[in-house]
């Protein structure tokens, strides 16, 4: 599935640092959700896009690739963080899920993230920890 990314410029988020002194750019895209097969595959096509963006996103103190789950506005946002998971690298990816008739299940999203990464041709090629979260960074699930 192709996603229409934007691209931003922004600085970073309350609580953590961007790695260089340069703002954050923020890759980001919105998808209506009609079925699970749609969300699944504009899962998959957000974690290419990630790591797509790894080359320049490892830094010497990288550790995690990090997913977030916003459960109030159905956003994925995926960075690439230190062991303290506060200073993220330059790029971020997000995408705005828009369900048409029932939220969406925290669970399926996790399940479809861990699903991809164990294929993941890309993602396994860097010694980086997949981890998950819903509210909060210090609370994390490793994937």
């Amino acid at each position: 599935m192709d996603l229409m990314w934007t691209i931003e410029n922004a600085g970073s988020p309350a609580g953590t640092t961007s790695e260089d002194s340069s703002e954050r750019v923020i890759h980001s895209a919105s998808l209506e959700v009609t079925s699970d097969e749609k969300m699944q595959q504009a899962i998959d096509a957000c974690i290419d896009k990630a790591c797509g963006l790894l080359e320049n996103n490892i830094q010497d103190d990288s550790r995690y690739m990090l997913f977030g789950w916003n459960v109030d506005t159905s956003t994925l946002t995926i960075v690439v963080t230190d062991d303290e998971k506060e200073h993220d690298s330059r790029n971020v990816v997000q995408c705005q899920f828009t369900a048409t008739d029932e939220s969406l299940d925290p669970e399926d999203i996790h399940y479809w993230i861990k699903d991809c990464l164990t294929t993941c041709a890309p993602f396994l090629q860097y010694s980086l920890i997949a981890a998950f979260h819903q509210e909060s960074r210090a609370s994390c699930t490793l994937l």
